[in-house]
C-alpha cells in the first residue's frame, strides 16, 4: 500500500466537491430563477385576466339577454294596460312595469361595471403583451447565461474527474479500496499526514510515542490516526 499517492486523489476528490458546490451555487442560477419566476408571473397574470375577460364576456351576454327578456315583458304589460280599464289591474300591470324597470336598471348598472371592468383588463393586457417580449428575452438571456456558466464548470469537473482517474491507476487497487472505505464513513479527511506532530485531519497533537508507533504499521490498515480514524500517510 502507499498512502501518499492517496494524499493526490484526496485533494483531487476535494476539488471536484467544491467545483460541484459552486455549480449549484452559481450567480447564474439564482439570476435565471429570477427571471424564471417573472416570466411565469407574467405568463399566469395575461392568462388569469384572459380567462377574466371570458368571464365577464358570458355575464354581459347573459345581463343583454335578461335584458331583452324584460323588454319583451315591459311590452306586454304595457299592451296591456291599453286594454284594461279596472284601476286594480291598472295599478298591478303599473307595478308589474315599475318592478321590470328597476330590474333592467339594476341590470344596465351591472354591465356599465362589467364593461370598466373589461376596459381596465384591454388595458392590463395591452401591457402585458408590450412587455412580454422584454421579459422573455430576460428569461433567454439568463438561462442562457446559467448554461455557459454550467459548462464551463462541467469541463472543469470533467477534467477533475479524468485526473483523478489517472492518479488512482497510479495507486494500488488495495489502497485504493481502503480509501474509499475510510472516505465513506469520514466527515472530514480520510488520508492526511502527520504535520508538526499533529494529524492533519483532526489536528490532534500525538507523543513520540504514538508518532513512533505508527511508523512501525506505515502503509497499511491499521496506520490510521487514534483520535479521529483517518489515514496516515506516515
Amino acid at each position: 500500500m502507499n498512502f501518499r499517492a492517496l494524499l493526490q486523489v484526496q485533494a483531487t476528490d476535494h476539488r471536484i466537491v467544491q467545483l460541484e458546490y459552486r455549480k449549484q451555487q452559481l450567480p447564474e442560477r439564482a439570476a435565471a430563477d429570477v427571471a424564471k419566476k417573472a416570466l411565469d408571473f407574467a405568463r399566469a397574470q395575461v392568462k388569469k385576466n384572459e380567462k377574466r375577460q371570458g368571464v365577464i364576456t358570458s355575464e354581459i351576454n347573459r345581463l343583454e339577454l335578461r335584458g331583452k327578456e324584460l323588454d319583451t315583458k315591459k311590452t306586454k304589460y304595457e299592451t296591456q294596460l291599453k286594454s284594461v280599464i279596472a284601476m286594480r289591474e291598472v295599478e298591478a300591470l303599473q307595478h308589474e312595469i315599475a318592478g321590470v324597470n328597476a330590474e333592467h336598471s339594476s341590470l344596465d348598472d351591472a354591465e356599465l361595471l362589467l364593461l370598466d371592468e373589461n376596459e381596465t383588463l384591454d388595458t392590463a393586457l395591452a401591457a402585458s403583451h408590450d412587455g412580454m417580449p422584454h421579459v422573455e428575452s430576460a428569461a433567454n438571456t439568463a438561462i442562457a447565461a446559467l448554461g455557459t456558466a454550467i459548462a464551463v464548470l462541467d469541463a472543469d469537473i470533467a477534467a477533475a474527474h479524468a485526473e483523478r482517474s489517472s492518479l488512482a491507476a497510479l495507486a494500488d487497487a488495495d489502497s485504493m479500496a481502503l480509501y474509499e472505505s475510510v472516505r465513506a464513513r469520514m466527515s472530514s479527511a480520510a488520508v492526511a499526514e502527520i504535520t508538526k506532530g499533529s494529524c492533519g485531519g483532526c489536528h490532534t497533537s500525538m507523543s513520540p510515542k504514538e508518532q513512533a508507533e505508527l511508523k512501525k504499521v506505515a502503509d497499511t490498515p491499521d496506520a490510521v490516526c487514534p483520535y479521529c480514524g483517518c489515514l496516515l500517510a506516515v
